[in-house]
């Protein structure tokens, strides 16, 4: 092996710099990339539950003595009736919890922390739902006109599983197009280095020609 091509060459040294310098920028890339997905991903589920929320508070009623009613047949997603479909509302008392619940939810209630709901307030909980689903929960709290003491609690829920895989899906096709290109960018790099030091390379030639007397000069 020549020392051109030998390790610790200045050949392999460029390529070996050019390889991480890239591998690096493409991880860092990838990182940013992941997380910027992951955020969009974030906010349109939030958006989401936060517009399944406001629509079910649209729906609430009071009777005269101020006991809740949500009439959900005007809701047009087939969820909301389907057995553990992974969206589920529910309306808590301030002493019994699932007092109202969507259909989806079938005999579970959703847990559900304790703390104070300022008025028109939305608070975000991540919960273990019905059949061990991971599910974001948003709250408000609702009361009669008037009748602020007597307050209840409005929940939505929805499944995160689905925000969790698009994000995984998203990474795996994201490193793979990213080893395609860092692959290409190798080859890229190994050409340009091959190229680019072949006039050294002739040099080096000429030079030990020269030193074992094979020729006068050096020829450019």
């Amino acid at each position: 092996m020549s020392r051109w091509a030998a390790p610790g060459s200045l050949r392999w040294r460029l390529l070996a710099g050019t390889v991480l310098a890239v591998a690096l920028a493409l991880l860092l890339a990838g990182l940013a990339l992941t997380a910027l997905f992951r955020a969009e991903i974030e906010r349109q589920f939030n958006d989401g539950l936060r517009q399944q929320l406001d629509q079910l508070t649209a729906l609430v009623e009071f009777d005269a003595q101020g006991q809740i009613g949500l009439d959900d047949h005007t809701l047009s997603d087939p969820r909301w009736r389907r057995p553990y479909s992974g969206l589920y509302w529910q309306v808590d008392g301030a002493q019994a919890r699932g007092v109202l619940r969507s259909r989806s939810l079938w005999d579970a209630t959703l847990d559900n922390s304790s703390d104070a709901l300022p008025d028109g307030s939305v608070h975000r909980h991540d919960v273990t739902g019905p059949q061990g689903a991971a599910l974001r929960v948003l709250e408000r709290a609702v009361y009669p006109a008037g009748q602020s003491q007597q307050v209840w609690r409005l929940l939505v829920a929805a499944d995160r599983s689905a925000s969790a895989h698009a994000v995984t899906h998203f990474g795996r096709v994201l490193a793979l197009s990213l080893g395609v290109l860092w692959c290409l960018l190798v080859a890229a790099a190994w050409a340009q280095v091959t190229v680019g030091l072949a006039p050294l390379r002739a040099l080096q030639s000429a030079v030990l020609a020269l030193r074992e007397g094979r020729t006068a000069r050096i020829v450019a």
